[in-house]
Formats: C-alpha cells, sequence, structure tokens
C-alpha cells in the first residue's frame, strides 16, 4: 500500500472521531444529523480507497491503521479542513496510472459530496441562529391572560405589571377612604385573587418539575416568590391606610 494513500486513510480514520465527537455535541437535531451524514460520506469513502488500493498494490500491513489526531472545533471548519485533505490526496492520485482511474473518479465524487455537505452546513448555522434568536427572545418569559388580551412578559416586566396592578388597588381603596369596610373587602378580593393564582401556579409548577421542565418550573417559581412577596406587601397594614389612618380591623 502506497505512503501517502495509507496516510489519508488514517486521516480519514482521525476524522471519523473527531466527527463522532462534534456529532454527539450537535447543538441541534439537524447538526446531530448531518454529523451522521458527513460521517458516513467520509467512512463509506475510506472503505472504497483501502479495498481498491489493496486490489492493487497488496494488503493494508496488520495495525498500520492509526487516526491521525483532529483536533475539532466548528462543524464547518471540519468540513473544510476534510475538503482541503482530501484536494491534495486527489492531486498526489492524478500522477498515478491508469488503475487509478477508478479510485480518482470516486474522490472526485466524495469531493462534490463534501461541498453539498458544505452547503448544508451554513444552512444549519443559519437555522440554528435563528432559532437561538427566537429562543432567545422568548427567554425567561411567561404568558398571562385577563380573558381578552394575552401578554407575554419577562421577570421584570412581570414585576412591573404586578406593582402597577398593586397601584390600582391603592388607588380603589383611597377612593373608599371614608369606607373602611369597603376598602377591606378590595384588599380582600385581591389578596385572594393572588393567593388563587399562586395556588394553580403552584400545581404547575410541580407538574413542570415531575415532567423534567425545570428551566419552566425554576422560572414560575421566581413568579410565586413575587406573588408570596406581594401578598405580604399588600396585607401590611402600612398598604392599606387610608389618608394616613389605619383600619382598627387590621
Amino acid at each position: 500500500m502506497k505512503k501517502y494513500i495509507l496516510s489519508y486513510i488514517c486521516d480519514v480514520e482521525g476524522w471519523k472521531t473527531a466527527i463522532k465527537q462534534l456529532h454527539w455535541d450537535a447543538k441541534n437535531l439537524s447538526q446531530h444529523k448531518l454529523c451522521d451524514d458527513i460521517a458516513s460520506i467520509i467512512s463509506d469513502f475510506q472503505d472504497k480507497v483501502a479495498e481498491v488500493e489493496q486490489s492493487i498494490s497488496g494488503r493494508l500491513p496488520v495495525n498500520n491503521l492509526k487516526g491521525t489526531p483532529y483536533k475539532i472545533t466548528t462543524l464547518k471548519k471540519f468540513v473544510e479542513d476534510v475538503i482541503s485533505g482530501t484536494n491534495a490526496f486527489y492531486a498526489k492520485l492524478k500522477n498515478e496510472g491508469d488503475e487509478y482511474i477508478g479510485m480518482r473518479s470516486d474522490t472526485e465524487a466524495v469531493l462534490s459530496d463534501l461541498q453539498r455537505q458544505l452547503y448544508l452546513v451554513d444552512f444549519t448555522i443559519k437555522e440554528g441562529l435563528k432559532q437561538r434568536l427566537r429562543n432567545k427572545m422568548n427567554e425567561n418569559r411567561v404568558v398571562i391572560s385577563n380573558g381578552k388580551e394575552r401578554y407575554s412578559l419577562t421577570e421584570n416586566e412581570l414585576r412591573e405589571f404586578v406593582s402597577e396592578a398593586l397601584k390600582n388597588v391603592k388607588s380603589r381603596i383611597n377612593e373608599h377612604s371614608l369606607n373602611q369596610e369597603a376598602a377591606r373587602h378590595e384588599l380582600d378580593l385581591y389578596v385572594e385573587s393572588l393567593k388563587d393564582f399562586g395556588t394553580k401556579t403552584h400545581r404547575v409548577c410541580g407538574l413542570m418539575m415531575e415532567t423534567g421542565y425545570r428551566r419552566a418550573a425554576n422560572f414560575l417559581a421566581a413568579i410565586l416568590r413575587e406573588i408570596n412577596a406581594t401578598i405580604k406587601y399588600v396585607e401590611n397594614e402600612e398598604v392599606i391606610n387610608v389618608n394616613d389612618v389605619k383600619p382598627k380591623s387590621i
């Protein structure tokens, strides 16, 4: 077996190991599958080169197949390096005689396949970027509804939402400044609504933890903490003061 052909076969062996690691560490399903497809292309080509070369120059000596170490960074860089290495291999094949016509043809075909995979890698990168941007936009958001409209809020926006609701309650309490009973009724309604929402959120949070949606559960837990803090704040006697007069019922 010719030395440069054995060297290329060892390069491919190293590439196969590298692409498998990237396959396991894929950021999305498209990249996961693409890594498998690329691994199959280079593995099948390695078989063809080794088998054809053995039919021409003799069998590969035992224990001479040793993968050339390759440090993988990105899938795109990997495919570019494989194409570069295969082009260098093809350039040497051009100097061989007619018995290598088939191998040259196979090499041309695999280079075409790898160029196509490089296009798919770019496509996957763009799709992955779009998905990450969408995820970023929706990160740590909660959707709430008042029965008519739906709101998508971040945790900070939710706090502002609750704060605004609290201001409205205090305003309504002040409207009943001469009627302590009405003021207390407004307060009780608001607190009961918060407690009911908190109970339901707690149940959903528990279900999410049980089914593995830990990130969503953690965010709901943050909302629960905000609800509980709001309830304590509203029930504090200073909040329900009406014209600086503390109701006797508190």
